[in-house]
């Protein structure tokens, strides 16, 4: 089906920066033009434990599943762990990008940097559709995205900061 109207009214999203727009607000919007059934079917992102009925929902769970095991792998080795993870192939630019995310000292900023490796794969699964249903999957993606800096708030990065250097100082005791 073509949303024509709804994507052309829907505020541009940018990685890194806070979005004019909630991702409540979004699923609001979306009630307003579509089905309950399609709109359960939007939002089925949200749902873990499903198998997602979009192609485009479950091509990018195993693209996320791809990276958190590039991840795992990049911790593995600054840690000194030699336990062989699962071998995984992926055509993508995860292996140039991820290792400048991987380089970079402020944990924010590798954040952001395997967001937008996570940006450009969205990019991808999106071409080829625009204002139909995966054009508004890919919305919501983005917006799924964008919205945990949202709900970040200074003071509980500071708690866990000073939790981690509790613990690490009572390990020193030891």
């Amino acid at each position: 089906m073509f949303y024509g109207s709804f994507t052309a009214a829907l505020p541009t999203l940018e990685c890194g920066v806070i979005p004019e727009i909630t991702l409540e607000e979004f699923d609001a919007l979306a009630s307003e033009v579509m089905s309950q059934k399609k709109l359960q079917t939007l939002i089925s992102w949200d749902d873990e434990t499903q198998t997602p009925k979009v192609r485009v929902y479950r091509a990018m769970r195993e693209f996320d599943a791809f990276l958190k095991l590039r991840i795992a792998e990049k911790r593995q080795e600054k840690l000194g762990v030699s336990d062989p993870l699962p071998e995984a192939e992926y055509d993508s630019d995860v292996e140039y990008a991820f290792p400048v995310a991987a380089a970079a000292a402020n944990p924010v900023e590798r954040e952001h940097l395997v967001d937008l490796i996570r940006w450009r794969q969205i990019d991808e699964l999106e071409s080829e559709h625009q204002m139909d249903f995966t054009a508004l999957c890919c919305y919501r993606l983005r917006l799924v995205l964008l919205e945990k800096f949202r709900k970040r708030k200074g003071g509980a990065g500071s708690t866990v900061f000073e939790q981690a250097v509790d613990k690490l100082a009572l390990q020193i005791k030891k």
